[in-house]
C-alpha cells in the first residue's frame, strides 16, 4: 500500500498532479488489503498499468475493483473493492454509469456467490451498450510558466503526450514581444499532421519532426501548441518544445 502511494506520488511530483490520478489511491489501498491473497499479482497489474498510463485508469479501476468485489472472501475487500468501481464514476457520466455500480453493489453485498459470476459480465454488457468503453480522459490546457528578466521573455513548456494534449502561452501583461518557439516532435509511424500551433485566428499545422518559428504577440495574446494525434499502441507521442522572446 505505501508502495503504491509513493508510486503515486512520484509520478504527480515529475508529471505535474492530475486531479484524475486521485482514484489510484483507493486502488493502491485495495492493493495493500489483498496482499497475501490470491488476488494480489491481478490487482498489481492493474495498479502497474494505472500508474504508467492515465488513458488506462478508468480500465485498471474496473477490472481490479469488479473482480475483487466478486471473489473477496472477506467483506471488507469486497466494499473497497466496491469503492474503487464506483470512483469510476468520476470518468463516465453518472447517469450512464449506473449499471456498472449496480453490479458491483450487488456483489459486494451479498453472498450469491454461484450467481455472482453470471452478475458482473451482464452488468458490463448492460454498460457498454449504454455508454461504450471507458475512453481516454478528459484533458485541461496547461498554461507555460513564465519570467521576464531585463526585457527577456522565458517560458516553461512541459512535454505535450496524450496525457498533456495542449500548453497555452500567455503573452505578457505589457509591451510588444517577439517571441521563438523551438519544437521537436516524434513518436509517431506516419507523416500525418501531428500538433498545431495558433495565435490569434491564425493555425499551423505540423507533421513530426523540428521546426522553429517565430511571432509577434502583444498582451491578451495566447499561443496555443496542441497535439492532435491520439493515443495509439506501440507509439509514444510526444512534443518537446523551448520558448523565449524580446521586448520590441
Amino acid at each position: 500500500m505505501l508502495a503504491g502511494y509513493t508510486a503515486w506520488a512520484a509520478v504527480n511530483l515529475f508529471n505535474g498532479f492530475t486531479v484524475s490520478s486521485l482514484p489510484l489511491l483507493g486502488l493502491f489501498t485495495l492493493l495493500g488489503m489483498v496482499g497475501g491473497t490470491a488476488m494480489l499479482p491481478f490487482v498489481l497489474g492493474c495498479s502497474i498499468i494505472g500508474i504508467l498510463s492515465q488513458e488506462f485508469i478508468p480500465w485498471a479501476l474496473l477490472v481490479a475493483g469488479m473482480v475483487v468485489t466478486v471473489t473477496g472472501k472477506q467483506m471488507k475487500h469486497r466494499v473497497t473493492g466496491f469503492l474503487v468501481v464506483v470512483s469510476t464514476l468520476w470518468f463516465l457520466p453518472v447517469s450512464l454509469s449506473v449499471p456498472l455500480a449496480v453490479t458491483a453493489a450487488v456483489a459486494a453485498f451479498t453472498e450469491w456467490r454461484r450467481y455472482k459470476y453470471l452478475i458482473v459480465p451482464a452488468g458490463f454488457v448492460f454498460s457498454v451498450f449504454f455508454t461504450g468503453l471507458p475512453g481516454r480522459l478528459p484533458v485541461i490546457p496547461v498554461v507555460a510558466g513564465s519570467s521576464v528578466s531585463d526585457g527577456v521573455l522565458s517560458y516553461s513548456i512541459p512535454e505535450l503526450n496524450t496525457s498533456v494534449t495542449e500548453v497555452l502561452l500567455p503573452a505578457p501583461l505589457e509591451g510588444t514581444w517577439a517571441v521563438w518557439i523551438a519544437i521537436e516532435a516524434g513518436g509517431v509511424r506516419d507523416s500525418i499532421p501531428m500538433m498545431a500551433v495558433e495565435l490569434r485566428e491564425e493555425m499551423l499545422i505540423l507533421p513530426a519532426g523540428t521546426d522553429t518559428l517565430s511571432f509577434t504577440v502583444t498582451p491578451g495574446d495566447t499561443l496555443a501548441i496542441s497535439l492532435l494525434k491520439e493515443f495509439k499502441p506501440f507509439n509514444h507521442t510526444a512534443v518537446h518544445a523551448v520558448s523565449g522572446g524580446e521586448l520590441l
